[in-house]
């Protein structure tokens, strides 16, 4: 929600679809190295993790690398403790998401099809 808007607000057009299609491109500067690095992340691949992280140091410089692993893990954590307790999207947030969840494919997740709640 935050990226959409503030990209409005810059007039820069990032793809949320990007999200869950891999053939996209969303517009963001490094965006395949930061969907590479999440992603290694997220599933736990260390070895993929500690081989990616060099050449993406060389490419984005270690800083953001940093910062983009660390965001990716926060996330990581906050949806896992919010499935894990049921916490539902609260109702502003739902209705304001919803037809971005919708649009992205993110509600075909699997921790999404738990709750109608969230459509």
């Amino acid at each position: 929600m935050l990226l959409r808007a503030s990209s409005e607000q810059e007039g820069l057009n990032y793809d949320l679809n990007a999200v869950t299609s891999l053939s996209r491109d969303p517009g963001v500067p490094h965006g395949e190295m930061l969907r590479r690095l999440a992603e290694a992340a997220i599933q736990g691949d260390w070895l993929g993790l500690a081989e990616l992280r060099p050449h993406a140091e060389q490419v984005m410089g270690a800083q953001q690398v940093v910062d983009a692993l660390t965001v990716a893990a926060a996330f990581n954590g906050i949806t896992r403790v919010a499935d894990a307790t049921g916490i539902p999207l609260d109702d502003n947030t739902a209705q304001t998401t919803q037809d971005m969840r919708a649009d992205t494919g993110i509600t075909q997740f699997s921790y999404q099809a738990k709750s109608a709640r969230y459509d």
